[in-house]
């Protein structure tokens, strides 16, 4: 395991939960607020992207032009992105099946997820009830989606590429909640997931300038030179110059 994923919410997300571990970054976001903030939304072109007043206005407010998110959700080539919408009622019935299937069973979300390298982890976890923080714990009367993950790149293309590849899984998962537009186009979509996003307050990663596929590069590398070196004991000059040639040659798409 390349570094170790945690997550630190005042949400209560209860066992009905669904993780998909594709890659494992180190990651940790805290949302501090009683409820589930909802951000104002900013405005956007026909076809979902910022307009320029808009996108002047986040850089003011600490975001990142490149990335397209604000700047507490960046570590490095890292980016966490934060979820929660409002579910219905026959979700709250629904999901739970679907969470504890998917935790169980291999579903073609997992082996997709698995496949897209840029992506650290995601994870789907329904919240019921808000805790002692403070203030009274409170049972919500309306169950929460909480949606985190963490990436490589843009936000926009994550979320393109969710719409896109993921596009059923999508609708599997969010048609069950308030307001959800559909995965396809991507514009209304991309303004859905920004409405009900939440910035992170703290967010770490074990590798900043490293992505997954570098990381995962990394260790298979390291595996790779240990049996060279248990191979290589005891070999002659000539025998260890053509092994070494030999594992140079077997290891130029890891390094």
């Amino acid at each position: 395991m390349a570094s170790r994923a945690t997550t630190m919410s005042n949400a209560k997300p209860t066992a009905e939960a669904a993780t998909v571990a594709a890659r494992r970054p180190a990651a940790r976001t805290r949302s501090r607020s009683a409820r589930p903030p909802v951000a104002a939304p900013r405005p956007r072109t026909a076809s979902g992207r910022d307009t320029p007043a808009a996108t002047a206005a986040a850089l003011a407010d600490g975001g990142d032009k490149v990335l397209g998110t604000p700047s507490r959700n960046v570590d490095g080539k890292a980016i966490a992105i934060t979820v929660f919408s409002t579910v219905k009622w026959p979700g709250r019935f629904f999901l739970p099946v679907v969470f504890f299937v998917g935790t169980h069973v291999p579903t073609p979300i997992s082996r997709t997820l698995s496949k897209l390298s840029f992506i650290h982890f995601a994870r789907w976890t329904l919240v019921r009830e808000m805790p002692d923080n403070g203030q009274p714990s409170e049972t919500l009367q309306y169950p929460h989606l909480y949606f985190e993950s963490n990436f490589n790149g843009g936000w926009a293309e994550y979320i393109d590429a969710f719409s896109h590849i993921l596009a059923g899984g999508m609708k599997f998962f969010w048609s069950t909640s308030y307001g959800f537009p559909q995965p396809l186009p991507t514009g209304p979509f991309k303004v859905y997931i920004e409405r009900n996003e939440t910035d992170a307050s703290h967010f770490y990663s074990a590798y900043p300038q490293a992505t997954t596929t570098m990381i995962l590069s990394g260790l298979e590398l390291e595996k790779k030179l240990k049996s060279f070196d248990e191979k290589s004991v005891g070999l002659g000059d000539e025998e260890f110059a053509a092994q070494w040639r030999d594992f140079l040659t077997d290891v130029q798409e890891l390094v």
